[in-house]
């Protein structure tokens, strides 16, 4: 079985800036990321921020296990931000290799892209008050 920590040095390093879009909301998905250094800030589509991430942390893996567009968008912190780029194929692997892994992998994705829609609907409804 495939072991990313060891993998790391093999993966491709990216930075981004203070600021920087790392991925827009309803873009196709080619990479999850593992940040390294500094912070990304998650947005919904209208803007609300919906969380932070650190170092060891990973975000845009949810597009790939569901083979979905984008549902948020991705700014580095306000320190910037480096991660390893992780392929989709690199995931697929991985889901080959543990197949209930995969599987539960996904239920999760699919819960928490549930309580992600609610969260929009919940900035929506506080656009509307403000």
């Amino acid at each position: 079985m495939s072991d990313l920590p060891s993998e790391k040095k093999m993966l491709e390093l990216k930075q981004w800036s203070p600021g920087q879009l790392i991925y827009d909301y309803d873009t196709p998905s080619f990479h999850a990321f593992l940040i390294v250094k500094g912070s990304v800030d998650i947005y919904s589509r209208k803007g609300l921020k919906l969380n932070t991430l650190y170092e060891k942390e990973i975000f845009g893996e949810s597009s790939l296990l569901l083979n979905k567009k984008r549902s948020v968008a991705a700014k580095a912190g306000e320190n910037g931000a480096s991660a390893h780029l992780i392929p989709k194929a690199h995931i697929t692997s991985l889901q080959e290799e543990a197949p209930l892994l995969a599987a539960i992998l996904r239920k999760v994705q699919l819960r928490l892209e549930d309580s992600n829609n609610q969260s929009v609907e919940l900035a929506k409804q506080i656009e509307v008050i403000l």
